[in-house]
């Protein structure tokens, strides 16, 4: 059968069927769509932008953590399932998305339907500082004279490249 524009739309179809079942039928799923989130923004942030002591663009399983506000560990077990799409490496190794087709069933509503990701819902989460304050006491061990100008810092990153 000759390759024609109709082959092509059955097969982002079956590809989307795919995406909405690994997704939509696990327990994780809003987790699982908020780390997306994370992770797609992340690829859009220039690598020279450093965010609070993180490593420039860092979509890692630990700085996704911190972000979202889930325990220590638990990015890696929610997105286990989706070893297939996802590569994921240790704690502080970025998360990649190996199917291009997967951010833009994501990133379209009309395809993803509830599945959708808002990149700007997903943007907000990063000017919330809350989770990332706590981090920066406990983990980094930095003093408070650093905090104001670390979190104006972060603020400015995400509002900027936005």
């Amino acid at each position: 059968m000759p390759w024609n524009k109709n082959s092509s739309l059955r097969l982002q179809d079956m590809y989307d069927q795919v995406y909405a079942h690994l997704i939509g039928s696990s327990k994780h799923r809003d987790a699982i769509l908020r780390i997306l989130g994370q992770v797609i923004l992340a690829q859009d942030m220039p690598t020279d932008v450093d965010t609070i002591g993180s490593i420039p663009n860092s979509s890692s399983l630990e700085w996704i953590a911190v972000i979202l506000g889930l325990e220590h560990g638990s990015v890696v077990q929610i997105v286990t399932q989706l070893h297939m799409l996802l590569e994921v490496g240790r704690g502080d190794q970025d998360i990649k998305i190996r199917c291009p087709s997967l951010v833009e069933f994501l990133l379209d509503r009309a395809r993803s339907q509830d599945l959708f990701i808002d990149i700007d819902e997903a943007r907000l989460m990063l000017q919330d500082p809350s989770s990332i304050i706590e981090w920066i006491f406990n983990t980094a061990g930095m003093c408070t004279c650093q905090l104001p100008f670390l979190i104006l810092v972060n603020l400015c990153c995400v509002t900027h490249y936005s």
